[in-house]
């Protein structure tokens, strides 16, 4: 058919079940109607949610639930006998589910205030940044060369921030940055979002949940005990989007108490914070080509870039350290990461191990660490650390 008559073709939902019935493979369906099989999928997927389709029983769908997937028994005939709905919450059940959350823990975390000495350097923010931890990702060596488990995640964050911790001179601020994908999974699905991949999944996803709050928690005790002043600043992912959006408010109504600890809270999918003459910007490193990040930043945060000298924009996402060449926009420096006129631009290590799916297509042998830094109000980035795992 010719792309243009199919975009341009009108068909209706019910022809699209019509010829599903008979068919039953949506391929053939989309080239018997000349249309885009996305249409066919999307066709399928409305009637499915309101219950509108012979294959499927007619039991009804709660009105606070969406259909993600369902698996149905026919008979000879057939005809539908039994069916298994896999259902997820509406966003309006999810946003009630998450305000029951802050409300379950507002206020109740004691943090100590570490006490002021005369070493004390407030000149010094600290940074312990984890990437791509992957909480709950499963992974066995004999298939992947390695182990992994939510166990194992866990246990690296909380030695790795005591590592990077010990290696810091008395910092008077120290931000804990979680880049995205602190969860392998965002919802029981055990699914990716965009892609709808399958993914490997070492426990029940409410099990993840509660050792991914912890250790966070313990993070945060580690940092608490480094600094007088503690901010976490959380990066969506493309793993866990979702996850890290309700963990950001979890977290505030949870420090709601503690005064030295502060959850930085921005609608943006890069996050920023301004320490004397730094801007320091995360991203997760997904959705934005390498090249472009100068002008994006500079777009973004154009005041904070106007008043500032050293500006550093740090992103995972891609599991290694890297680097990228692109014409005549970067300096390339003798450490790996490169300047994008007045932009420093990095790409972190991810604390996790490789899965499954990442060791088939050959990407094994990266660095699994934590990153440290040391920022001076005024003379920038002054120290960079690696702790392996």
């Amino acid at each position: 058919h010719n792309p243009n008559e199919i975009m341009n073709k009108k068909i209706t939902t019910q022809e699209v079940i019509d010829a599903y019935t008979q068919i039953r493979n949506k391929s053939k369906v989309a080239r018997a109607l000349g249309i885009d099989v996305r249409t066919v999928f999307n066709h399928i997927k409305k009637a499915e949610e309101a219950g509108n389709t012979p294959w499927l029983t007619p039991a009804a769908i709660s009105p606070t639930m969406n259909l993600h997937k369902t698996t149905v028994q026919y008979n000879a005939d057939g005809d539908p006998i039994q069916e298994w709905r896999r259902l997820i919450p509406q966003a309006s059940d999810m946003e009630a589910f998450v305000d029951s959350l802050c409300e379950r823990v507002q206020g109740k975390a004691r943090v100590p205030k570490k006490r002021a000495t005369k070493q004390d350097n407030d000149e010094i923010l600290a940074e312990l940044a984890f990437y791509d931890t992957h909480i709950g990702m499963r992974a066995h060596k004999d298939e992947t060369g390695g182990n992994y488990d939510t166990k194992i995640a866990t246990e690296r964050m909380i030695q790795t921030a005591e590592g990077l911790a010990g290696r810091f001179r008395k910092p008077g601020r120290v931000v804990v940055t979680f880049g995205g994908d602190i969860l392998h999974s965002d919802n029981r699905s055990s699914t990716t979002e965009k892609s709808g991949n399958v993914l490997d999944v070492d426990s029940r996803y409410s099990q993840v949940v509660d050792n991914a709050v912890a250790a966070c928690y313990d993070v945060t005790q580690i940092a608490c005990s480094v600094a007088k002043q503690v901010d976490i600043v959380i990066v969506e992912g493309n793993h866990d989007w979702h996850s890290c959006v309700w963990l950001a408010r979890v977290l505030k109504a949870f420090y709601a108490q503690c005064p030295n600890v502060n959850v930085v809270m921005q609608a943006s999918d890069r996050k920023h914070i301004v320490h004397g003459q730094n801007l320091l910007v995360w991203s997760h490193g997904d959705g934005v080509a390498a090249n472009q990040w100068q002008s994006v930043i500079a777009a973004e945060f154009a005041p904070q870039w106007g008043v500032t000298k050293h500006r550093h924009l740090k992103m995972g996402h891609v599991h290694h350290k890297k680097k990228n060449t692109p014409t005549r926009v970067i300096t390339q420096t003798a450490n790996g990461w490169e300047e994008q006129r007045g932009l420093l631009v990095e790409y972190l290590p991810a604390l996790c191990s490789t899965d499954a799916w990442h060791a088939e297509k050959g990407y094994l042998g990266s660095i699994r660490a934590a990153t440290g830094y040391e920022y001076h109000a005024t003379k920038g980035l002054v120290s960079r650390f690696y702790e392996h795992a």
